[in-house]
């Protein structure tokens, strides 16, 4: 824009401003149902679903704006979903402008199966695990794209970073975001309800390994990368979640910030007034793509302006939560 109008100026600066949380978007209600062994490269993008042992996959896929971004793959998961929202839920697809590759957005078919559930954590039912179905499908979509395993990113939160963390058992060096995320969904205070609709017990020993996310971490923790952000005023996630999988990595001290834990481990803590649902926008999304295509990057290490840059991003959060 040029500087010799100061008016014409002034009004693209604030539209390029309002711009950046971007929060209006639209999906599509024609789309294409495809069965997994049939899909072609051609045909992911925008909306469309994927047929994989008689469970449809609903999805919503954006393409980078230039074949010259770096080919990364990010794959986001719904949580929760609010009274009147739309069935297939794609949570946070708003997030997609943030990201500098392919986007793709899988919603959780418990949600559509079971239209009063709330919350399903992709848990499929008693013998099927639903997440290794949706590993499948990100293997396929990865191979059709000429994705590599470590230009993969996969974020959710709450019950979709139990989602992003747990996929760490069917894949290797890829990076698992997770914010505010359910780790042991079996101690997660809204589950009695979730398994009265599925009719199973999550104290029951499960082949499928869905209630021993905690253990795959830490066997995991070798080859894949894991990036948990954590509000500190979520007392409830704090002490049934992220401090269990701290100890069992034997962790005991956390900072204000970002820590890095473990060579494939960084905690982000922060503190918002709002508990669990205090989870940041667009624009705090951003520093978490940032960090997470840094930490993917060979031999990573947290420099000690990046440590200083996230406890004022930390704290700048805080303030614009407040004012």
């Amino acid at each position: 824009m040029s500087i010799d109008n100061y008016a014409q100026f002034n009004n693209e600066i604030h539209r390029q401003m309002d711009a950046l949380k971007q929060t209006h978007y639209s999906i599509s209600k024609e789309y294409q149902t495809y069965e997994f062994d049939n899909i072609q490269n051609e045909d992911l993008h925008d909306r469309f679903a994927i047929k994989y042992k008689n469970i449809v996959f609903d999805c919503q896929m954006n393409l980078p704006s230039s074949e010259k971004q770096k080919k990364t793959l990010f794959v986001i998961f719904s949580g929760s979903r609010n009274d009147g929202d739309p069935v297939p839920v794609f949570k946070r697809w708003s997030y997609y402008p943030f990201c500098d590759g392919y986007v793709l957005n899988i919603a959780d078919p418990l949600l559509s199966i079971h239209r009063n559930l709330k919350l399903g954590w992709y848990y499929g039912t008693k013998n099927e695990s639903y997440i290794e179905y949706i590993s499948v499908i990100i293997k396929k979509i990865q191979s059709l794209l000429g994705i590599e395993e470590k230009d993969l990113f996969l974020f959710g939160s709450s019950g979709g970073g139990y989602v992003a963390l747990h996929l760490s058992y069917y894949l290797n060096n890829a990076t698992h975001i997770a914010l505010n995320p359910q780790i042991s969904i079996k101690d997660y205070k809204h589950i009695l309800g979730f398994c009265r609709t599925l009719n199973l017990s999550l104290e029951d020993k499960d082949p499928l390994r869905r209630n021993e996310t905690v253990d795959i971490i830490c066997e995991k923790i070798k080859t894949n990368r894991f990036f948990i952000i954590q509000n500190m005023n979520d007392e409830e996630h704090c002490k049934k979640q992220l401090f269990p999988l701290m100890k069992k990595l034997n962790v005991d001290k956390l900072a204000y910030g970002m820590n890095q834990v473990n060579e494939n481990m960084l905690v982000w803590v922060y503190d918002l007034n709002g508990g669990h649902s205090a989870q940041g926008d667009q624009v705090i999304f951003s520093y978490i793509v940032y960090m997470a295509e840094r930490f993917a990057s060979d031999n990573f290490r947290l420099l000690s302006f990046e440590d200083f840059l996230f406890k004022n991003v930390s704290y700048i959060w805080k303030d614009r939560r407040q004012y």
